[in-house]
């Protein structure tokens, strides 16, 4: 191995030390800067969730008159108000489970939207409810089924989503309210495609509304503002970096020793 002597001292490492450290040492640096490419990314989302936020109410009629019905037309509005015109589709409701509220268990009240003029459909987050103790006992969520207006924000939908009423009883199957342990806009669609109660043929978007907290055909919404995480991203960074830091360091240390001259 190669012997290095500065002064006093002699810098004389061993071979396996020393392919664990250039093995390593590269390994958490790379983390580090992974970390850092995180943050850059959420910044970009952030400066276009503030961007979005910034802007004014979009009038969904409208865009969605325009053929604007993929996702990818809305990947843009994400975090943007919206406002909407037509009426809730009061029969065929949804109950997302496990939704808490300071530390009060209870359920998101999820409700289609028909939005007037059109043929699509979409579906408002109404806010939270109180669980009554069983599952049967579900507070009245009914609503107008008049043509109103109402505003809220565009969502995208979140992960890991499964319709739990598709493989649950017979009673999650047919009755309305249906019990959701979480959203998949697909599955909602099919499920309404399936209704036997349903009178109209109405597509499903593939956006969520989360309902502005004036409006007085919602519940409790106590909305959590976009987190980009880059703080967390970045401490992460910094923790890779001194991973690295120390085991050079300790590599140093450790193979080196004073000498007598």
């Amino acid at each position: 191995m190669v012997c290095l002597k500065i002064g006093n001292f002699l810098f004389s490492p061993k071979l396996i030390p020393t392919l664990l450290t250039i093995f390593l040492v590269p390994i958490l640096a790379s983390l580090g800067l992974w970390q850092l490419d995180r943050a850059d990314q959420k910044r970009e989302i952030d400066n276009g969730v503030m961007q979005a936020q910034a802007m004014e109410a979009l009038d969904l009629n409208t865009f969605i008159d325009n053929d604007n019905m993929k996702e990818a037309n809305f990947s843009k509005e994400f975090y943007r108000s919206a406002s909407l015109s037509g009426r809730y589709d009061t029969d065929h409701q949804y109950l997302l489970d496990n939704r808490t509220y300071k530390g009060q268990a209870g359920y998101h009240v999820l409700t289609p939207f028909l939005l007037d003029n059109t043929s699509q459909s979409i579906i408002i987050n109404r806010g939270w409810i109180k669980y009554k103790g069983t599952r049967e006992n579900i507070p009245d969520i009914t609503i107008t089924k008049n043509t109103i207006n109402i505003k809220g924000v565009m969502k995208k939908q979140g992960r890991a989503i499964v319709l739990n009423s598709v493989d649950d009883t017979d009673k999650l199957k047919t009755n309305y309210p249906k019990l959701i342990q979480s959203i998949q806009l697909s599955k909602l669609a099919e499920d309404l495609a399936k209704s036997n109660t349903a009178k109209e043929n109405m597509q499903l978007l593939p956006i969520i509304i989360e309902l502005d907290k004036a409006d007085k055909t919602g519940f409790i919404r106590d909305w959590q503002p976009y987190y980009g995480s880059i703080d967390k991203h970045n401490a992460y960074a910094l923790q890779w970096f001194a991973f690295a830091g120390i085991l050079l360091f300790l590599f140093i240390k450790l193979n080196t020793k004073r000498i007598e001259l």
